[in-house]
């Protein structure tokens, strides 16, 4: 990644000199906040928190090497130091093509002068790089985000688990745990608006990836966004958070980018404005709108999993698997070389190629490797490829998750699900039944709480169909598309359609399986060409000559 523009840059952690090791979080929300404020002016170009969260002080900073993998012309660096009630900030900002210090300052004054000081050194910034700052930008630097500075830090604590949930080990702990900091933080100062609109999201991704799918929790995330519109009607953070609560919990999405285009001007530097963009584009099929959104996201913020995952994974459905390695090599290349990239790299050359070695390859580096699930049904499937199906079972118990993330990042299949996979393809009808039957009655539960789930539904279809029930399942698979059409909905509708397909397979209805799976190839969803050479849910198609036609046509050239 190549130095950015003249008028980009980065602000790092600042270092904290303060006697006190917990004041560590206070410095984090200097440079948080600075950073926040610069992001405010169109005229910049702004990496956002989790890409530069990684440059820890008290290492050594090679500033020319950063400013190359962030993208960025300008470094912003610093520290601060706390006494009781006095502060000490200390701020350089540097040329990172040259590796030259332009500008330092420092501040000394009371902490209750804090954001006055922030505010003070985003303008100067904004002044040194000789950005345009029009008066309504001014405003919205010059504006406390809270009275309260013990609210300011557990809203701190609540942003990374919430901005960039898909790197979590756990993700509905973190989520859980972010919404415990930011009702404190509300507790603190009832008119802190960012923690609201935090708060909201927190409360939607909950609901959305059916980690807390109740009623329950979307009237926190709808009370929420209301606060925080109630407290301020023209704040483009809290018209984002409406946004998102539209999509996630009302999948509105004509409303919901309504509301976008009201944020818009306020967060031109905004990842989590350019991702929701994205998801919005991409399940109304506006394929070339998504990938705009999600390289944007990208580049602002080129170390954030969500960004690049999602981006990656709006090539993945439209089977572009050589664009997907690239925007993991870029990662890699950037210096972001964590386990799950390489993990995800290692998918899309599969799926591509259907060559299982650098996926079994990963797997062997990281053993312990689990996020939300989704290595343990890969780990099953690489060893039912060996026939090895007393390993297929093991992974699966030995894993102390009860579901699995699967082919995409918002569906968690039961563990059953795979045991009874495991069980079919080894012949033991006995086991695959007992299995189907512990999975459909988690499905069942699922649905009292979400009755018109559709994905839900077209998973207990192909359930169903493994026990035996045709014309039920078929029933199932078809009332779950008419809930999901793939105009309504490209993403989960494609997912739907493809569960009638295997419903179709299950059943014996092969040729009608074929029909529908030549239907899918055409669209953007995950049928590709592993997962129907390889995957044992496809299996009884296999050798079928118009299937193996199909399959052919998938293979990267």
């Amino acid at each position: 990644m190549s130095s950015g523009d003249k008028k980009s840059i980065a602000v790092l952690p600042f270092a904290s000199l303060s006697e006190n090791k917990s004041d560590a979080y206070f410095a984090d929300g200097v440079q948080d906040q600075i950073l926040t404020n610069l992001a405010k002016v169109s005229d910049l170009k702004v990496i956002s928190h989790t890409s530069v969260r990684q440059y820890k002080t008290g290492a050594e900073r090679n500033m020319r090497e950063i400013g190359r993998q962030l993208g960025v012309a300008y470094i912003m660096e610093g520290s601060v130091q706390r006494a009781r009630d006095r502060l000490r900030i200390n701020a350089e900002l540097i040329d990172a093509r040259t590796d030259t210090h332009v500008w330092a300052e420092t501040y000394d004054r009371t902490a209750a002068d804090l954001f006055a000081i922030q505010s003070e050194l985003a303008q100067s910034i904004v002044s040194q790089l000789k950005a345009k700052l029009s008066p309504q930008q001014k405003a919205e630097i010059e504006e406390r985000p809270t009275q309260d500075l013990d609210a300011f830090e557990l809203y701190l604590r609540a942003k990374p688990s919430i901005d960039s949930y898909l790197n979590s080990t756990d993700v509905r702990e973190a989520l859980l745990q972010a919404v415990k900091s930011l009702d404190e933080a509300i507790k603190r100062d009832p008119n802190f608006i960012s923690a609201y609109c935090y708060a909201a999201r927190a409360n939607d991704l909950l609901f959305f990836f059916d980690l807390d799918p109740t009623p329950e929790r979307i009237s926190l995330a709808e009370a929420a966004v209301n606060t925080a519109l109630r407290l301020r009607a023209d704040s483009a953070e809290a018209h984002f958070a409406r946004a998102d609560y539209l999509f996630r919990c009302l999948r509105d999405f004509d409303r919901a980018q309504e509301q976008l285009a009201i944020a818009r001007p306020g967060l031109p530097n905004s990842t989590p404005f350019f991702i929701l963009s994205g998801y919005i584009n991409r399940r109304r099929n506006h394929f070339a709108d998504a990938e705009r959104d999600f390289s944007t996201a990208f580049a602002l913020d080129p170390r954030n999993p969500n960004a690049y995952n999602l981006l990656a994974d709006t090539y993945v459905l439209q089977r572009r698997f050589s664009e997907a390695v690239h925007v993991y090599d870029n990662v890699l290349a950037a210096g972001e070389d964590v386990p799950i990239a390489r993990f995800r790299r290692a998918n899309c050359v599969l799926n591509g190629t259907a060559n299982t070695g650098p996926m079994r390859d990963i797997l062997t580096r990281y053993p312990e490797m689990e996020f939300a699930g989704s290595q343990t049904p890969v780990r099953s499937w690489m060893a039912m490829l060996d026939g090895n199906y007393a390993e297929a079972e093991r992974v699966l118990v030995a894993s102390p998750r009860e579901d699995f993330q699967d082919v995409d990042l918002s569906f968690y299949f039961p563990k059953s699900w795979y045991q009874a996979m495991v069980a079919r393809a080894k012949g033991d009808s006995a086991r695959a039944t007992a299995a189907l039957r512990e999975c459909r009655e988690i499905l069942a539960q699922r649905l009292i709480v979400k009755p018109e789930h559709a994905r839900t539904i077209a998973v207990l279809a192909q359930v169903d169909a493994g026990l035996g029930e045709k014309d039920l399942a078929i029933s199932e698979a078809q009332h779950a598309i008419d809930l999901m059409p793939i105009t309504k909905d490209i993403y989960d509708g494609a997912l739907v359609l493809e569960g009638l397909a295997q419903v179709y397979v299950w059943s014996g209805e092969r040729d009608r399986a074929i029909e529908l799976v030549q239907k899918l190839v055409t669209m953007p969803s995950y049928i590709n060409y592993a997962r129907l050479k390889l995957h044992p849910l496809w299996s009884p198609l296999r050798g079928n000559p118009l299937f193996e036609k199909i399959v052919n046509s998938l293979a990267l050239r």
